[in-house]
């Protein structure tokens, strides 16, 4: 999986696309944390409209990121959760860390 970013007014926008599965999230933690560290923005948004999947490992990736953005004093949001994606976040609570918004 390779990521989309766009940075606008201090957010970084990670546009994902496909499964966030063991083998993505390997590369996404890195992909994304090097991200961060470049334009060391005040939000983090990742979108999951062309996301079909997210596994235990996605949702430890989505945690991190909330730690570290934290940390910085940064916040980490989610939009455009697809229904099945939807479905797992409520029963994880990634929406008690990470608010959802629409885009």
């Amino acid at each position: 999986m390779n990521p989309q970013f766009i940075t606008t007014n201090n957010t970084l926008y990670v546009k994902l696309d496909g499964d966030v599965d063991e083998h993505a999230s390997r590369t996404l933690r890195k992909t994304i944390d090097e991200e961060i560290s470049i334009t060391r923005p005040r939000i983090v948004v990742l979108d999951f409209a062309n996301v079909g999947f997210v596994d235990s490992t996605g949702l430890g990736l989505i945690f991190g990121r909330y730690k570290k953005l934290s940390s910085m004093g940064a916040e980490l949001l989610v939009a455009n959760v697809p229904p099945l994606v939807d479905k797992v976040f409520r029963a994880s609570g990634v929406y008690s860390t990470c608010p959802k918004i629409q885009r």
